[in-house]
C-alpha cells in the first residue's frame, strides 16, 4: 500500500456510552477528510454507528488511530 491514503472507518459504539465527544478528541490528532458523522442505529437500539474519513501517512499511523478509537469507552468495533 501506498501511503499517504485516505481511509474510511465505521465506528461501533454502545448506545449511552456517551462517546461522540470523546472519539471527535481521539481523531482529531489525525488529518481529517470527511468529519466524524452519526449514522444508523442497530435494529434493536443497542448500537450506534459512526463514520469517518482519514488522511494515514504510514502504517503506523493507521496502528496508531486504531489503538486511540478502540480506547474509547463503549468503542465496540472499528471497521
Amino acid at each position: 500500500m501506498a501511503y499517504p491514503a485516505v481511509f474510511h472507518f465505521r465506528i461501533i459504539v454502545e448506545v449511552g456510552a456517551a462517546a461522540e465527544s470523546v472519539l471527535e478528541v481521539a481523531v482529531a490528532a489525525y488529518k481529517i477528510t470527511q468529519p466524524l458523522t452519526s449514522s444508523q442505529a442497530s435494529a434493536a437500539g443497542r448500537y450506534q454507528a459512526y463514520s469517518v474519513s482519514v488522511e494515514m501517512q504510514s502504517r503506523d499511523e493507521l496502528y496508531a488511530f486504531d489503538a486511540a478509537v478502540k480506547s474509547v469507552p463503549g468503542v465496540r468495533m472499528l471497521l
